[in-house]
């Protein structure tokens, strides 16, 4: 039986509250004023649990079933429609939740995240927050004189290794497309450890290097520091977890009965 990482809503709803906060999502809140805006910020929260519910539909079981996939695309059509996006907008805000549910599904067919480039697959995986985000720059578009909305995609990135690297254990027990997991069973854990270092620390590189001459614009001084204290956190957390006992678990992961 897998196990649930969003058993019920007052839960789910409260880790919402913390991945806001840990996205820096309350941040863009509290600098355009939105956070003063309870009918605003209860529909983001809306729009991202439905997500989370499927996601966890995704996670919990093998077998996808369209009919059942419909009924969470409607909770997300629905929790946007809300906010008086119209249909055809609301398809393009959703695209990239399309694509990411499709590397998802993918993983029932032998096509594994392995084959998706790094960086898309972190970009793509990130699609959740970023369309909260834009939600966000898109009710107070002053907020480009911060931060460019383009600007968070190395923060977006180190975040979502670093989720991955988190949540290895609980994702030995669900159906979860955890690219670093799914590395560390088909790749081994010597390549993955040395190709999730490197990536990181190219991704910071970039990010530095992106904001070189940009750093007195806004609030990007601010954002870059953010980004650099993720990423050494996310490295800390690669090189501890590769020494944990959690390593001695993987054998027992769900995914392993569907490798060939």
């Amino acid at each position: 039986m897998t196990s649930k990482k969003y058993p019920v809503e007052k839960v789910t709803k409260e880790k919402i509250r913390k991945l806001f906060a840990y996205r820096r999502i309350m941040d863009l809140l509290k600098e355009t004023g939105l956070i003063n805006d309870q009918v605003f910020v209860n529909h983001l929260v809306d729009v991202q649990y439905q997500i989370y519910m499927l996601d966890a539909y995704l996670e919990g079981q093998w077998e996808i079933h369209k009919s059942e996939l419909a009924v969470y695309w409607k909770g997300i059509e629905n929790s946007l429609s809300q906010m008086s996006y119209k249909k055809k907008k609301i398809a393009s805000l959703v695209t990239e939740i399309e694509e990411y549910q499709q590397i998802e599904v993918n993983c029932r067919k032998e096509k594994w995240p392995t084959k998706v480039p790094f960086r898309k697959f972190y970009s793509t995986k990130s699609c959740d927050v970023r369309l909260i985000r834009h939600l966000i720059y898109n009710a107070h578009p002053e907020l480009e004189q911060k931060w460019k909305e383009s600007s968070w995609i190395h923060y977006d990135l180190i975040t979502e290794i670093h989720d991955d690297i988190a949540d290895l254990e609980e994702d030995i027990k669900t159906y979860n497309g955890n690219r670093f997991l799914i590395s560390i069973l088909r790749k081994g854990a010597e390549k993955t450890h040395a190709e999730y270092e490197q990536k990181l620390r190219s991704i910071s590189e970039k990010a530095n290097k992106n904001f070189e001459n940009k750093k007195d614009k806004g609030k990007n001084k601010l954002l870059a520091g953010w980004i650099a204290t993720r990423s050494k956190q996310t490295i800390n957390l690669l090189n501890s977890k590769m020494k944990s006992m959690v390593m001695d678990k993987l054998s027992q992961s769900f995914l392993l009965n569907h490798m060939s």
